[in-house]
């Protein structure tokens, strides 16, 4: 016989409502949200919460003496048998001194515990729909030479399983009047299955017996199965069924303190049952109760918040009419604010701030966002940075504007890159990158990859700002006075140090200028040959002092360093070549999907600016045009019906044929021309275009 059942089945279903699902991967990579590019109906959300978070908010009621036993072997059943045969082969070793007759009862008792663990196990796997016959448990016999209490908890066993309620009652009322030193070991067991038993058809004794197994483990009666544990989530379970909510609320809060690991998904049901049902006019002494019950009250609003409900949900308007009235402490009050705003009532939501406190990192960024709605941003933004500096770590805090992604995650780095969004706004660049900083943030779903900028949270918008809208010379001069020097990420670091890609950004765009001297001491010592190599080439090609020959070698070769390098040495980190994203992906935005409406839209001299630091050409892979450039250069200083000229113009026009078709058809047209006699210009002139090299 099986004493418990650790977790309906009931509940499995509800696992995901714990917190956000974790991203799926589809098709290519999956990169974080851009805070610049929010419109302000996005950026003046407030998040959703998660259960998981509400519920490290609710206080316990009381502390539990006792703790869960979960099963080793993840089978309940089959940790009672194991439990039972250790108990009583310890108690007939102190008890029987015969060696041979303990083996014997021990022997016989295991037969019957394992032909009950099988029966219980066939109940659980039989399908009615394929056998129609009920599986039976055969007689079975008492071992003789069983302890007093063994042999009554046995004897309930079986006529429990085979549905002799009465007579399983009576077994285990006989156990429990036997003198205490005599059924130390089965007091809880027995207790526990008449609870059980009542279940069904006495629910108020059944709580009476859970509260009794309770009651035996303070009084040192053992409980190697964790029943106590267990009885917090059978009694709960009876009040759920009878709709009385704050009573299962609170024995399931119990639990959870006391590290039931099933309590978690229980409390969400009961809250999603409180919620759903004790709104109905015939509930209204329960909806009073749950309201006047702190614990109970505080999961409710924290299930709402957490849940993916209509602004406008009926549960959520009673619930808030229901505890408007109540004297809510402060702490309660932010989260009844937090629900408020996010149904879109702003008027309740500044009625519940009053009574929030004043410096919780959720009521000072409410506030922002309600007076950013006004246009007050110069007042906003303090309240924003005093959240960001009060906010708990990300690993202890997880709220999301959207339930199924983690990259809207709002935490301390959501506000500083908030910050960051209004000062841009404002025209105060060089504070709203560093704010933009301040908000990178690892994206969890890397898992246990060391971090790598490019993925980080905002990153994209730091790029934006420090490629597109700072001056080369104020982004050259920030720099320097954060990073002066060039620093190496050891391997396996996990930690965000932007110092590296920032003065890799400005390498390149100092580069992009012809700054390459300049450059040359931003670029990290992986690329320094293929610079200074690049920068020698360009150099020599622009010598007119030089032989025509060394001069076009010299181009030719800056050509192919060009197109084959330029991603490293001459790639913007954004738009158009996205550097960040290795060049594998174009997400398809620029400045012109900034915002032009509200608190964070873009200013005429953001896009003032951005218009004149775009690359030359402004297309993605703008450097293969430059690359194409020099090798046309390099073939007018080369002779004609050369196979070497002709291998310039073929690879040259092949660089932008696909990308640019009319800029390679030059390419093509001098190679028929000039080289029609090599093998190269035949085949070209043959086809039409460019042969396969």
């Amino acid at each position: 016989m099986r004493p418990r059942l650790r977790l309906p089945e009931s509940l499995l279903g509800f696992l995901v409502g714990l917190g956000p699902a974790l991203p799926v991967q589809a098709c290519g990579p999956f990169w974080p949200n851009r805070i610049l590019l929010e419109p302000e109906s996005a950026f003046l959300e407030l998040p959703y919460s998660t259960f998981a978070l509400e519920l490290k908010q609710v206080p316990s009621p009381y502390r539990p003496a006792f703790a869960p036993v979960p099963p080793a072997n993840e089978d309940p059943r089959q940790q009672t048998e194991d439990a039972d045969l250790r108990e009583l082969a310890a108690a007939l070793a102190s008890r029987q001194p015969d060696p041979q007759r303990r083996q014997e009862t021990l022997s016989a008792y295991t037969a019957v515990r394992q032909a009950l663990t099988a029966y219980a196990k066939s109940l659980d796997s039989w399908d009615v729909t394929t056998n129609p016959q009920r599986p039976t448990l055969a007689p079975q016999p008492l071992p003789e030479g069983l302890p007093g209490e063994f042999q009554d908890y046995l004897r309930g066993a079986i006529a429990y399983a085979q549905d002799q309620v009465g007579a399983a009652q009576t077994a285990w009322r006989e156990l429990l009047a036997r003198p205490p030193e005599q059924r130390r070991l089965r007091s809880t067991w027995a207790a526990f299955m008449l609870g059980r038993g009542y279940a069904a058809s006495d629910p108020e004794q059944a709580r009476s017996w859970y509260k009794r197994v309770r009651e035996l483990v303070a009084e040192g009666y053992a409980d190697s199965l964790g029943l106590a544990m267990a009885s917090l989530g059978w009694e709960a379970q009876l009040a759920l069924k009878q709709r009385r909510y704050a009573e299962a609320l609170e024995l399931y809060r119990v639990q959870l303190e006391g590290g039931e690991p099933s309590a978690p998904i229980s409390l969400l049901i009961a809250a999603r049952h409180a919620a759903a049902e004790a709104d109905a006019e015939a509930d209204a002494e329960e909806r009073a109760a749950c309201v006047r019950n702190p614990t109970a009250r505080r999961l409710i609003t924290g299930y709402l918040l957490s849940a993916s409900l209509l602004n406008q949900d009926p549960r959520v308007l009673g619930w808030l009419e229901s505890v408007k009235a109540r004297p809510i402490p402060e702490e309660e009050a932010e989260r009844l604010a937090w629900w408020a705003y996010r149904s879109g009532d702003w008027a309740q939501a500044k009625t519940w701030l009053d009574r929030a406190p004043a410096q919780a990192p959720i009521a000072q960024w409410l506030r922002a966002k309600l007076l950013l709605r006004e246009g007050q941003i110069e007042a906003a933004l303090p309240l924003i940075a005093a959240a960001a500096a009060q906010f708990p770590p990300a690993t202890e805090v997880f709220i999301s504007r959207d339930i199924d992604l983690e990259d809207s995650q709002f935490d301390a780095h959501r506000a500083q890159a908030e910050i960051g969004s209004l000062q841009l706004s404002r025209g105060e660049y060089i504070a709203a990158l560093e704010a933009l900083l301040l908000g990178l943030g690892a994206n969890d779903w890397l898992g246990e990859a060391p971090a790598q900028i490019q993925y980080a949270r905002h990153w994209l918008d730091v790029a934006y700002v420090a490629e597109q809208v700072l001056t080369a010379q104020e982004l050259k001069d920030f720099v320097d006075r954060r990073w002066p020097m060039e620093r190496v990420t050891a391997p396996g670091d996990k930690g965000l140090d932007p110092g590296p890609a920032m003065r890799h950004l400005l390498a390149r765009r100092l580069a992009r200028q012809g700054r390459l001297a300049e450059a040359a001491s931003y670029f990290p010592a992986k690329l320094q040959g293929d610079l200074q190599a690049y920068a020698e080439a360009v150099r020599l090609g622009q010598d007119t002092r030089s032989p025509a020959a060394e001069q076009a070698a010299a181009l030719w070769n800056a050509a192919q360093l060009a197109r084959h390098k330029g991603m490293e040495l001459l790639g913007t980190e954004t738009d158009p070549d996205w550097a960040a994203l290795d060049g594998a992906y174009d997400l398809g935005v620029d400045a012109n999907d900034r915002p032009t409406q509200g608190v964070t839209r873009r200013s005429a001299e953001e896009l003032s600016r951005t218009r004149q630091h775009r690359p030359e050409p402004d297309r993605r892979f703008h450097y293969r045009w430059q690359a194409a450039d020099f090798a046309w250069k390099a073939a007018a200083l080369m002779p004609d019906k050369s196979p070497d000229t002709a291998r310039v113009l073929a690879v040259g026009g092949t660089w932008l044929k696909t990308l640019d078709p009319k800029g390679a058809d030059r390419f093509y047209k001098a190679l028929v021309r000039r080289c029609g006699n090599t093998d190269l210009g035949k085949q070209a002139a043959k086809i039409g275009w460019f042969p396969e090299l």
